[in-house]
């Protein structure tokens, strides 16, 4: 977790967080709780509403992540904590609102916009995906609501340009921040590859089998660990048994604190998306307990695999498979290097949370 540096006071503040939810544990929702369990921990009072988009489909990760995070709490935290899923029409909607000092919105949202300066309540608001272009009425009511937010924060420059090409007033590149993984171990003890994600495709984990397979690297040397569970998951294992792929470890979706240790027991995070990826949380954790990354040039994926990071092309088997060779040729001095070099500007990324709540007191005139 990214730790404050100062003690700025929110106790009585009421903040009111509204998120586009799918039913899966994924980058919104990690952000969020990660910012909640700080405001808490200020003082504050936070009521989080997952709305309900196209798609949703429940598979009990979010309540199962929320439920051991809510165990950490002090019984007096817990109950300034509120979360529900809700739909676009509930009445809960409303009442949120009218009970709330600040609103603070995960990516663009109208109602939430509209509904806000009707009660001349301040707005945040945190931008993940790239800007679509055209003249259909929803983009342009997106676009509308991220330019009358009083704050917006996007999370890569990737991000940021596609809403901006001039920097307005009130912006800012403020990366989302996840439970970062401590406890660094020894480089010789690491091992293998990992992948951390949404089993879905373009994601890169079609490629990044194929890549493997064609490796054929020693499987007990270098394993290919898969974290995390989708809807690739039926073909994924037919490939892994017709092709007799050797070394490919399939862990589904595992706990909060299972999934960091996996992090630091890697040799390497490989992170190779082809879908114009806002930008990309696994390799920030790998960083953060010097674990280099091997990453595609995708969206805002370059910005948090670091300048160091071992580079390919999107979607391109041979040039992941030259990655994936170059990482297992490579001398342990120079992985010992590229595991130091991994930190390097790692700060421009991981920031502290102090910053949201110095900018939630200005919001509402405290400061």
């Amino acid at each position: 977790m990214v730790t404050s540096t100062n003690n700025e006071n929110l106790s009585g503040m009421r903040i009111l967080m509204l998120a586009p939810c799918l039913g899966k544990f994924g980058g919104i929702e990690t952000f969020c709780l990660t910012l909640i369990e700080d405001l808490l921990a200020r003082g504050a009072s936070v009521r989080l509403l997952r709305k309900k988009v196209k798609g949703f489909a429940p598979d009990g990760s979010i309540e199962k992540t929320e439920s051991e995070i809510r165990e950490t709490l002090s019984i007096d935290a817990q109950k300034r904590f509120q979360s529900e899923f809700i739909e676009r029409t509930s009445t809960s909607l409303k009442r949120a609102f009218d009970d709330c000092d600040l609103v603070h919105l995960h990516n663009p949202s109208v109602e939430g916009i509209w509904m806000a300066k009707r009660r001349n309540l301040p707005s945040a608001m945190t931008i993940y995906n790239w800007r679509r272009r055209g003249l259909h009425p929803r983009l342009l009511a997106w676009n509308w609501a991220v330019r009358s937010a009083d704050r917006r924060w996007y999370i890569s420059e990737f991000v940021w340009n596609s809403w901006e090409g001039t920097r307005r007033k009130g912006s800012a590149r403020l990366p989302v921040v996840s439970r970062m993984p401590s406890g660094e171990i020894p480089a010789n003890q690491r091992k293998g590859f990992l992948f951390l994600g949404r089993w879905i495709p373009n994601k890169g984990l079609r490629i990044l089998i194929e890549a493997y397979r064609q490796l054929a690297p020693d499987p007990e040397k270098w394993p290919l660990n898969l974290v995390g569970d989708g809807p690739l998951r039926p073909e994924v294992e037919k490939v892994i048994t017709d092709k007799k792929v050797k070394g490919v470890i399939l862990h589904g979706f595992v706990s909060e604190e299972e999934r960091l240790h996996r992090t630091r027991q890697a040799k390497w995070m490989v992170t190779p998306p082809h879908t114009n990826e806002d930008l990309g949380l696994t390799p920030l954790e790998a960083r953060s307990v010097g674990v280099p990354c091997i990453v595609s040039e995708d969206g805002g994926v370059p910005e948090t695999g670091g300048v160091h990071a071992l580079r390919c092309e999107p979607n391109s088997v041979e040039s992941l498979l030259s990655c994936l060779q170059r990482s297992v040729n490579m001398k342990e001095s120079e992985y010992e290097r590229m595991s130091l070099l991994a930190k390097e500007r790692l700060e421009d990324y991981v920031r502290p949370l102090d910053e949201y709540a110095e900018e939630y007191l200005k919001l509402v005139g405290k400061r």
